[in-house]
């Protein structure tokens, strides 16, 4: 008898669904300890198991939810999502619109 769960890779889908429908800003790319702009005005959603987020008509970014790790900027206003993208690991900075 187990005591203590084994915990999953990623972060649990619940807390992915939270980013869901977020319209987004400004999305950027960390590679090689140089941010660079991917592409402004878009949203995140979760289309089956996967998260895509998709900016000025243009997908930018899609990964499996198993094994992804969002997490939500200290300042509130964004967000961190490292994933696996087309057998390459990413990390993408995804930054919220004040808009409503």
């Amino acid at each position: 008898m187990a005591l203590f769960k084994k915990k999953g890779k990623g972060t649990p889908t619940e807390e992915i669904m939270k980013v869901c429908g977020k319209k987004l800003s400004c999305v950027t790319e960390r590679k090689n300890g140089e941010e660079i702009i991917l592409g402004r005005s878009g949203g995140v959603s979760v289309v089956g198991k996967e998260l895509v987020i998709v900016c000025d008509a243009k997908e930018v970014f899609r990964c499996q939810l198993d094994g992804c790790v969002v997490a939500t900027l200290m300042s509130g206003n964004g967000c961190d999502i490292k994933g696996v993208s087309n057998g390459e690991k990413r990390h993408i900075v995804a930054n919220y619109s004040r808009l409503k």
